[in-house]
C-alpha cells in the first residue's frame, strides 16, 4: 500500500489549486490578487498543469451538476474540505492521477458551494443587478464581469473566442501566442494574446481599455493597435474612432463598487449606475443627456447619484410612476 505523503510537492500544489479555484470563484478577489493567481499559474508549468487537471475533472463530472443528490454538497463544502484535508495523509495514491484537489467529490463539493458553473471551452456566463462576478476560463485567463454584463466563450484548438454581449467585462488574459484571444463587441473585434484589457458597451459605443501587454481593435476596414494606458471609443456601425490617454485607477473603480465620472456625458454615466439599480434611473431630454457629471458613487446608491447630480449640475429629478427622471433646468414641467 501506498501512502501520499501530505507535504509532497504534488498534493501542495493540488491543495493550492484548489484554493485557487474557491477564491476565483467568489469573485471577490482584488487586482492584487489575481495578479498573484497568474504569477503563481506562469511561475511553474506543473501549476498549470495542476489547474488543467482540475478543468479537466470538473468536466467529467460536469454532466452530473443538475442532478439532485450532489445540490446537498452547496452546504457541506466546506465541512468536506476539512474532512478532506484531515484523511487525505492515509488516502492511496491513485498511481498517474494522483488524488489532487482534495479528490473529486471535494472539488464538486467547492464549485457548488460557490454556485459556479465552469465555463470551460465553451459557456455563457452573467452578473445580475448589482453583482460583479470573476470568472475563471479553462485556459487560465480570467474574466471579470460588471453588474448587468454576459459573456459567451466559445474555445477552438486554434483559437479563444469571446463575445461581450453586453455591459463591461475586464480580461487578464493568459498567454498563448499560438492561440489569439478574441472578444467581439458588436461590430469590433479586439485581437491579443497574453494582456490585460477591458471591453464595454455603453451608448452606441464600443469602449476598450489597455492596461497592459498589446492588442489591435479591428472593425468596418479598420484596424487600430493601442497603447498600455489608452482608451478607444469606437461608435457602433459608423467607422468613428478616437483614442485617448486614462486613469488607469480612476478606469477600474468599478471593481472595486465604486462608479466615478470625469466630465462624463449624463446618459452614459446614467446606463452605467443602471447596472446596479432595482430602480433604473432615465434621462428625460437630450439636453440633460449630454449634461457633464464628474463624481464618485458607490455602485448601487442610486439616491446618492440623483442627489448629487441634481446638486451641483442643472438637472432635475422628476418622480413618475415610481421611476426617477432627470431633466435639464431649462426644461419646462409637465
Amino acid at each position: 500500500m501506498t501512502v501520499s505523503d501530505p507535504q509532497s510537492p504534488e498534493l501542495v500544489r493540488a491543495e493550492a489549486a484548489a484554493r485557487w479555484c474557491m477564491r476565483l470563484c467568489e469573485g471577490q478577489m482584488t487586482n492584487a490578487a489575481r495578479a498573484e493567481f497568474v504569477h503563481w499559474l506562469n511561475s511553474d508549468p506543473l501549476h498549470r498543469a495542476a489547474f488543467d487537471q482540475a478543468v479537466a475533472t470538473w468536466e467529467e463530472v460536469h454532466a452530473a451538476q443538475a442532478h439532485p443528490e450532489l445540490l446537498v454538497l452547496r452546504v457541506e463544502a466546506l465541512e468536506s474540505l476539512r474532512r478532506a484535508q484531515r484523511a487525505r495523509a492515509g488516502r492511496r495514491s491513485p498511481g498517474t492521477r494522483v488524488s489532487w484537489l482534495l479528490g473529486t467529490s471535494v472539488a464538486l463539493a467547492i464549485l457548488f458551494a460557490i454556485g459556479v458553473r465552469w465555463p470551460l471551452n465553451l459557456g455563457e456566463f452573467s452578473s445580475g443587478i448589482g453583482e460583479r462576478r470573476t470568472v475563471p476560463l479553462a485556459d487560465g485567463s480570467l474574466v471579470s464581469l460588471d453588474a448587468s454584463s454576459e459573456v459567451r466563450v466559445r474555445y477552438s484548438a486554434a483559437q479563444r473566442t469571446l463575445h461581450l454581449v453586453r455591459g463591461r467585462a475586464k480580461f487578464d488574459v493568459a498567454k498563448n501566442a499560438g492561440r489569439p484571444f478574441l472578444v467581439h463587441a458588436a461590430d469590433r473585434e479586439i485581437v491579443a494574446t497574453g494582456t490585460a484589457f477591458s471591453v464595454e458597451i455603453v451608448q452606441k459605443q464600443v469602449r476598450v481599455i489597455l492596461y497592459e501587454g498589446q492588442v489591435s481593435v479591428e472593425g468596418l476596414g479598420q484596424r487600430i493597435p493601442l497603447l498600455a494606458g489608452q482608451e478607444l471609443i469606437a461608435t457602433i456601425a459608423l467607422a468613428q474612432t478616437h483614442t485617448e490617454a486614462i486613469d488607469v485607477t480612476h478606469s477600474l473603480s468599478w471593481e472595486n463598487g465604486q462608479l466615478e465620472f470625469v466630465r462624463e456625458p449624463l446618459a452614459s454615466a446614467v446606463e452605467r449606475v443602471n447596472r446596479y439599480a432595482r430602480n433604473p434611473v432615465s434621462v428625460g431630454d437630450s439636453v440633460a443627456a449630454n449634461v457633464p457629471i464628474s463624481g464618485v458613487y458607490t455602485a448601487g446608491d442610486t439616491q446618492a447619484f440623483i442627489e448629487g447630480v441634481t446638486a451641483v449640475s442643472p438637472l432635475r429629478a422628476e418622480e413618475r410612476n415610481s421611476q426617477v427622471i432627470l431633466w435639464s433646468s431649462e426644461h419646462a414641467k409637465d
